[in-house]
């Protein structure tokens, strides 16, 4: 076995009704994306491209945050990491022409049923069920394979040397197809080693230079977790007439396991991909014309849960308004809902409506006092709010001459220590995107601004408020 190897705890995805409010936020400078679209021995250039040169971000759906070495030196390293995994299974003598690791799996391990040129043993039992068909699984894996040249096995692939698991949907032609049939075998926390033969592996071409033709592969395989998205994907393929003519039970588990693969892609803090679940789930659900009160039950608490889960991620990805309105449809079907109320604060806060923000936080203080990520955003909203009066009172001071040069000076070189102080701040936060300042600022103070944000690299405009006038805004 390998040595000094932290795998993750393995787990499956439960549907969780009461997601926190604070996440981690990503390392987009280390996360990148390993593109497994199409099946490998359909398309041997790009799996070898992917594999050999590094990393290529590429927005698809079903792609999966891997964290890659980069080219050159580093990629170097990588390989010198795998020379050094050996694979501890005493591997039996071979006559020349005959493969070890065929004759191993002969030998020590147990044919798979059904499927010809697979072997398994497992290692460690795991629990529960076994993942279907257009499931997502999530593996950490080492593979080997036969060197060419001599007698030893090596290995080619580890993503436990990536730091990262391997995510992809199975039955989807993501993987190579042995791979995806032994995970389909295995139960969460199963540890096991597989045998694929080269039709079930890199076939008679193989994927040069690495991979030979005709190559047996060896794979120790964790499963670590899984979301069951069978339901959402086969009701996906209905026509939209059909879909209608099914009982409410089906659409509602179609809907549900939406939300739970949505869930799945929030967790590895893929918000896009997130908010496109959730938000079919919810057009599932609200299309369906309920046939009883318990039907409607049913409904309803499903679409607050996701109106709840859509504003969330219209937070973290800098979408104000669009958290407003599912905020808003939140609080039609639950009046008090304090996530709501929250969320829709937070939303108020980043679109310039201070005292609309702090009307919504203080109601959602009333109905959660002990509730501390609230009372840190009441404390942040008194800051900017008191930050913006000074300011508008030194503007309209500079503009009545109401002070003096020497006051002025003074008031101008506070202001912009607060600019500049905001700024610092907004730069090391990675979880902010876009930074509203108050209005009524000064020539100087815009003008700080925007050689500030040019030197820090920052975009910097000027935009319209919800009240008709401007104010200064720069982004990431």
């Amino acid at each position: 076995m390998e040595k000094n190897q932290n795998i993750n705890r393995p787990k499956i995805i439960e549907l969780d009704e009461d997601e926190s409010d604070e996440f981690s936020e990503c390392i987009e400078d280390d996360e990148m994306t390993l593109k497994f679209k199409d099946s490998i021995l359909k398309n041997k250039t790009i799996f070898q491209e992917e594999l050999l040169k590094g990393p290529k971000e590429v927005e698809e759906i079903f792609e999966f945050p891997v964290i890659q070495e980069n080219e050159g030196n580093n990629n170097n390293e990588m390989i010198i990491k795998m020379e050094q995994i050996t694979l501890d299974v005493p591997l039996p003598d071979v006559e020349e022409g005959e493969s070890q690791l065929l004759k191993f799996g002969l030998e020590q391990m147990t044919s798979m049923a059904g499927v010809p040129g697979l072997y398994k043993r497992i290692c460690r039992n795991g629990e529960g069920r076994m993942p279907p068909p257009n499931s997502i699984v999530t593996v950490h894996y080492n593979a080997y394979l036969e060197d060419e040249f001599s007698t030893q096995v090596k290995p080619f692939d580890s993503t436990v040397l990536r730091g990262q698991p391997l995510s992809f949907m199975r039955g989807q032609g993501a993987t190579i197809e042995g791979l995806d049939i032994a995970v389909g075998s295995m139960k969460i926390q199963e540890q096991s080693e597989f045998i694929f033969s080269p039709i079930l592996a890199y076939g008679s071409l193989g994927c040069p230079p690495r991979i030979p033709p005709n190559a047996y592969v060896f794979f120790r395989i964790d499963l670590i977790e899984w979301v069951d998205s069978s339901a959402s994907e086969s009701f996906g393929k209905l026509p939209i007439k059909m879909r209608k003519s099914l009982p409410f039970s089906q659409v509602l588990e179609a809907a549900k396991s939406e939300k739970r693969k949505g869930h799945h892609q929030f967790e590895k803090q893929n918000f896009i991909m997130a908010g496109k679940s959730y938000l079919q789930a919810l057009n599932w659900i609200q299309d369906f014309r309920y046939a009883n009160e318990e039907e409607e039950r049913q409904g309803t608490d499903l679409s607050l849960k996701l109106h709840l889960n859509l504003a969330l991620i219209n937070l973290k990805k800098n979408k104000p308004k669009k958290t407003c309105t599912h905020c808003q449809e939140a609080l039609l079907i639950e009046p008090n809902n304090i996530k709501a109320l929250y969320r829709y604060g937070l939303a108020k806060e980043k679109l310039g409506d201070f005292q609309h923000a702090k009307r919504l936080l203080l109601e959602a203080k009333a109905r959660s006092p002990q509730d501390s990520s609230i009372t840190r955003s009441l404390l942040e909203l008194s800051k900017k709010t008191a930050r913006e009066a000074d300011m508008e009172k030194n503007y309209c001071q500079r503009m009545m001459g109401g002070v003096d040069r020497n006051e002025q000076l003074l008031t101008e070189n506070e202001s912009i220590k607060i600019l500049r102080n905001q700024l610092s701040k907004f730069v090391i936060d990675d979880a902010e995107k876009e930074l509203v300042f108050s209005q009524g600022l000064t020539k100087d103070e815009r003008n700080f601004l925007q050689g500030q944000s040019k030197n820090l690299q920052l975009k910097f405009y000027v935009k319209p408020s919800i009240n008709g006038n401007s104010v200064c805004t720069v982004s990431k």
